[in-house]
């Protein structure tokens, strides 16, 4: 089946694998299937008509969010049946969203496995996408060509992503995301897709406040809303059960699934500050870059990487923010402090210990 953000699956998992882990194997094990389902993107550009007869005329997409076209609540679709036509505009956004995130991950695996003309033509996929998009979707100001997707969450989340906005268009365009979460009271309005890509997103693009307001929201729908109702594992609805009403829906329930425990990877990357290099998979040079904030107070994070274990933890103490990192050996680290831009260290083995005057 040819529904976005599921089928790619194939391009992501082995890209995870091998920049986590260092594992060329599995890139070249998948090589091949990869390879066609690129060509089989490529040619139809993710559009949702031009696949709908392997789509069955449906997506989940951005599946069980809050936003105007949610899948489930019956608003993307016709009273007859079959999607809306703005339904199918914004799928075949996403998949075209896609599309350019499959070509930047098949870029990083050719160029790991020395198949450097296929990194080439990768990258001339990804910025073909790229310019597709803009042009369909988007208009030079920044703004989406259908009004409906500038009022959601998700859309924008991934135009920021890809960089897909001029400077000046790019600040409307955050403008216009702080506004949104601020209109549904610091809540995120995500489903599946969006908020797979939410809070790293906002990191990026200088919302990281926002950030840490959804990470300690506890109104519906948030992650501690899970937990004041009983969550003591990641659940595909925020409202799988509440206590004072029981059982959410019954239809699709589950206790266990992995959706929205991407916060998870945001916390150990940009809370604790620990994130891989891709350009040197397996954490044999890698990124230390924690993102505090007074309220959480402390952290402490222990990764086994391949490459041996990488610690960090920070507390505050009124003010005074202290900070202490090990490096293990054979490997590097690049050390950017609270506040610095482009700069930043390279960092040895070693345990290290710096801190810092956090008042405002």
């Amino acid at each position: 089946m040819m529904r976005l953000g599921w089928a790619d699956a194939g391009i992501i998992v082995p890209w995870t694998i091998w920049r986590q882990f260092g594992d060329r194997e599995i890139v070249e094990q998948n090589w091949d299937s990869m390879e066609r389902f690129m060509a089989h993107v490529n040619e139809t550009k993710y559009d949702h008509e031009a696949l709908s007869a392997e789509n069955g005329n449906y997506n989940w997409a951005d599946w069980l969010s809050y936003e105007d076209l949610e899948n489930c609540s019956g608003r993307a679709f016709l009273p007859g049946g079959g999607p809306r036509p703005e339904t199918k505009v914004y799928w075949s956004y996403l998949g075209a969203c896609y599309w350019a995130l499959d070509a930047d991950m098949m870029r990083d695996m050719a160029t790991a496995t020395g198949r450097h003309e296929d990194a080439v033509r990768y990258e001339e996929m990804a910025l073909t996408a790229r310019e597709y998009i803009a042009d369909t979707f988007l208009t030079p100001d920044g703004a989406f060509r259908l009004d409906l997707l500038n009022t959601m969450q998700t859309p924008t989340l991934f135009a920021l992503k890809l960089g897909l906005f001029t400077e000046e268009a790019g600040e409307v365009a955050v403008e216009r995301l702080r506004r949104n979460f601020e209109e549904h009271d610091n809540c995120l309005q995500t489903g599946f897709l969006g908020t797979s890509i939410l809070m790293e997103t906002l990191t990026e693009c200088g919302l990281e406040d926002v950030a840490y307001e959804l990470l300690f929201q506890r109104r519906n729908p948030s992650w501690l809303y899970s937990v004041d109702n009983g969550a003591t594992t990641i659940w595909e609805r925020w409202n799988s059960y509440m206590k004072d009403e029981g059982m959410g829906p019954r239809g699709m329930n589950s206790f266990n699934h992995y959706a929205y425990g991407c916060v998870g990877a945001w916390l150990w990357e940009r809370a604790a500050g620990i994130m891989a290099d891709t350009s040197e998979p397996a954490y044999r040079h890698f990124y230390l870059n924690p993102l505090p904030d007074k309220r959480l107070g402390h952290l402490e994070a222990e990764f086994k990487s391949p490459a041996g274990t990488i610690r960090s933890a920070w507390k505050y103490e009124g003010d005074l923010w202290s900070w202490t990192f090990t490096v293990p050996e054979g490997t590097t680290a690049f050390v950017t402090l609270p506040g610095e831009e482009a700069e930043g260290t390279d960092y040895g083995p070693g345990t290290y210990t710096v801190q810092q005057d956090m008042a405002e």
